[in-house]
């Protein structure tokens, strides 16, 4: 006797075999009370600081929730709008979005693949710079400049002209961390229309993949967020396929 299965149980097999090891992505959303958890997705936490230019120590900055997303205040900055968005008039803000499985010790499980951000407020402009900790340990950004980030195992995910409105920007990369700064456009980078006029910004939330189930690399290499399957997942992609083959022919 033949046994047919239907075109539902054929995708539902296939399914199966591609998620248990594609990289699964998460959005972070900031609310009143700070970011919202994510179910099976490390928790983030958010700190902020600011230098008065990109050669000077950064010092601890003010984070608050305001109408379209969290903001930052300086010191001795007004609270008011705009100043109260990330922005780069008389100081430099960013900020430090750190993610953890609320485990001690740092393992693959803290680490994300951010590759977007939604930007719910923006006035004049709104150029943005991304950096992710891939040194030894942990990293920090007290005391540090902007142009020493680099030489102290910040990666410059890149500088990017974020425009004049509000919704979703994209800095797709290939770098797992536990460990992100998205600030105001620093000056470190060049051309794209970079450095016209104040930036400000309010950041809504992030996006991005934390590592695959399973993945014994705490970098999670070969794995980014743009969708390319571990090894284990074209096995089980392949053997789905070569069973469907065979159910075509046996009908």
């Amino acid at each position: 006797m033949k046994t047919m299965l239907s075109k539902q149980q054929l995708i539902l097999c296939l399914v199966a075999g591609l998620s248990a090891g594609v990289a699964q992505a998460a959005t972070w959303t900031y609310s009143s009370t700070g970011a919202v958890a994510v179910p099976g997705a490390p928790t983030m936490t958010t700190t902020a600081y600011s230098a008065s230019n990109n050669t000077t120590a950064a010092i601890t900055a003010t984070t608050a929730y305001y109408g379209g997303g969290i903001g930052v205040t300086s010191s001795g900055e007004s609270s008011d709008s705009p100043q109260h968005a990330i922005d780069n008039n008389g100081a430099i803000e960013t900020l430090l979005l750190t993610f953890s499985d609320g485990v001690a010790g740092l393992t693959a499980a803290d680490k994300v693949n951010l590759t977007g951000a939604n930007f719910g407020w923006v006035q004049t402009d709104a150029d943005f710079s991304v950096y992710a900790y891939t040194g030894p340990g942990t990293g920090s950004v007290l005391g540090l400049t902007y142009s020493n980030l680099a030489s102290n195992g910040w990666t410059p995910v890149g500088h990017y002209n974020g425009g004049s409105t509000t919704g979703a920007k994209s800095f797709a990369n290939t770098v797992y961390s536990s460990q992100w700064l998205i600030g105001a456009y620093n000056g470190l980078g060049s051309g794209g229309g970079l450095g016209a006029g104040n930036d400000y910004f309010k950041l809504a939330s992030v996006t991005g993949t934390k590592c695959p189930s399973g993945s014994t690399n705490p970098n999670c290499g070969g794995t980014p967020g743009n969708g390319v399957p571990e090894p284990g997942t074209l096995l089980l992609l392949g053997a789905g396929f070569l069973g469907l083959t065979r159910v075509m022919r046996r009908g």
